[in-house]
């Protein structure tokens, strides 16, 4: 006949969990006058609250009878149950804590695949060494993708080569890197000494690039268009690790960062002619409420950079 009501007192919304703690305190030091001292309360308030949680149960919880508080059959079985709701929401406080701590949860940044490998892991062991508890994920995609994924809410943050304001009103940017675009080529390639390569040396030679819609190979062939150059296109993928081996086989060249070719072993990066530089900013959309954790890696990179 017991269970019923302990079963019904702890589960119904009326439960009283400051009780349930005056109850559990009672219970380890055995005694009503030393539960009241670690709780900073008067021992007869700890008395009445454990006599209403007794007449609310309709059961008693401790024998009085001798010098200590010794719990009842029922009480112990309460305690035990009370234990694990307490434990429960100590973990529940712990965890609101951490997140609102910046302990615990997730970064999330869509990111162009160069700027990815080259430039965003250094950036996010940073931030991620000052705030051990998050993890980040990281999504790629081309700087015209980011920007529509934005402004259609499908994501938090990204990384653009927008950074004109005035051209995109509805994101708010913060510059990240500006870079040189370079033609990369294998270290033995015959290009590889020159101070710089004209585009229009770039006409009928293999070059591996991007797909259309990424911003550098938008810019690539906005310059072979200005210059009437066609070169050949043997390969097109959004991969970047595909590009990266081929062009140190030397089936061809590729644009990319300057970063690029200094990170990568075996390529080398000439400028342009005419010269291109790249951008990138990071980016959310304007008033736009976005999660802590992507809140603070904007102001840590603004504050960074």
């Amino acid at each position: 006949m017991f269970y019923m009501p302990i079963i019904y007192f702890i589960y119904t919304v009326y439960m009283d969990l400051r009780k349930l703690e005056i109850f559990a305190q009672v219970a380890r030091h055995n005694s009503f006058s030393q539960a009241a001292s670690s709780l900073h309360m008067a021992q007869p308030a700890v008395s009445i609250a454990i006599r209403k949680l007794e007449d609310e149960l309709g059961t008693r919880l401790f024998d009085r009878s001798g010098k200590q508080a010794m719990l009842t059959a029922e009480g112990a079985q309460l305690l035990h149950r009370a234990t694990s709701i307490l434990g429960e929401v100590e973990g529940l406080k712990r965890a609101t804590s951490a997140m609102r701590d910046l302990l615990q949860g997730e970064l999330s940044i869509a990111c162009p695949s160069m700027l990815a490998t080259y430039f965003l892991p250094d950036l996010l062991s940073g931030f991620l060494a000052e705030h051990p508890g998050l993890q980040a994920s990281v999504t790629q995609a081309g700087t015209t993708a980011v920007e529509r994924m934005l402004l259609d809410d499908e994501i938090e943050i990204g990384v653009t080569t927008s950074n004109d304001p005035a051209q995109v009103p509805d994101l708010e940017l913060i510059p990240l890197i500006s870079e040189q675009i370079v033609l990369c080529m294998a270290a033995g390639h015959p290009w590889s000494k020159r101070r710089y390569i004209p585009v229009k040396e770039l006409h009928a030679t293999p070059m591996a690039v991007y797909e259309s819609g990424y911003f550098i190979r938008s810019k690539l062939d906005q310059l072979c268009a200005a210059q009437g150059v066609q070169p050949e296109y043997r390969i097109q993928s959004n991969f970047l690790p595909l590009l990266v081996r081929v062009v140190k086989q030397g089936l061809g060249t590729t644009v990319g960062l300057k970063i690029m070719a200094e990170e990568e072993a075996g390529i080398v990066g000439v400028p342009l002619s005419p010269r291109l530089d790249l951008n990138m900013t990071l980016a959310k959309r304007r008033g736009r409420s976005i999660s802590r954790a992507n809140q603070a890696f904007l102001d840590w990179v603004a504050f960074k950079l």
